[in-house]
């Protein structure tokens, strides 16, 4: 597997390219401390997410990110950055136009904005321990102090905001994660069975779990033990080729 580094709006991305392509490509939108940097990447450095790509590449998949400005809270600039990316890579590479995105954590929150600017270019999502709701993560967060100012701080910077604002700006957007259960693509929800950074969600995760099936829209929810973490690269890859027919 060969993998390149380039900047796009100053920020660094990485491509990983498969030994023999499918013509198809994952977008990964990676959690608040997933960087990419001018030597390497979160994705790189951490065993199992390293080998997760491996097996999505072994399979003929282009895989891409980036920096996204890391700890970007689903703002608006990373929004327009991940569909910039996705133009580039279009551009630049012989691939289907409508791309697979998998998404973690926070990562969801761009998927949710990123969704209506490229509803056609979607072809499917896996969403992995996501953070649907930044209301719902930031009222959690107030159960401990230091993590509650760290995200404030973030969150001021990343939305430009005086930090005693924060508070009743995201509280405007109480309901956004509700957007989950009307976007038209299949959808993949990987749970971890052990308590994650967001565990606050799986709530609001299983109304929109509920609502998706109600309503007939391709969904499934997926509970994954610690031991089987590293092998999620391979149900990822079959779940995206079970979106490939139409072309």
């Amino acid at each position: 597997m060969y993998q390149r580094l380039f900047q796009l709006e100053q920020e660094w991305c990485m491509i990983h390219y498969p030994e023999r392509p499918n013509g198809f490509a994952v977008m990964v939108i990676g959690d608040s401390h997933h960087y990419v940097d001018d030597k390497s990447s979160f994705w790189v450095q951490h065993e199992a997410r390293y080998k997760w790509i491996q097996e999505l590449t072994a399979k003929g998949y282009i895989v891409y990110y980036s920096n996204l400005y890391g700890a970007n809270w689903g703002s608006n600039q990373a929004v327009q950055l991940a569909k910039r990316l996705y133009q580039h890579v279009k551009r630049n590479e012989i691939i289907n136009g409508k791309i697979h995105i998998l998404a973690e954590g926070m990562g969801a929150l761009v998927l949710k904005n990123l969704y209506p600017k490229m509803e056609q270019d979607i072809r499917s999502a896996v969403m992995l321990a996501p953070c649907v709701s930044l209301y719902d993560h930031l009222e959690q967060e107030k159960e401990q102090k230091f993590f509650y100012k760290k995200v404030i701080k973030e969150l001021s910077h990343t939305f430009r905001l005086k930090e005693e604002e924060c508070e009743s700006f995201i509280s405007q957007q109480s309901k956004d994660y509700e957007v989950f259960k009307n976007i038209s693509i299949p959808l993949y929800i990987v749970q971890s069975t052990t308590l994650n950074r967001y565990k606050n969600q799986f709530t609001l995760i299983k109304d929109i779990y509920t609502e998706r099936l109600e309503k007939g829209t391709s969904t499934d929810l997926f509970f994954v033990l610690p031991e089987k973490r590293a092998s999620l690269g391979r149900k990822f890859a079959s779940y995206f080729s079970l979106h490939e027919k139409e072309l």
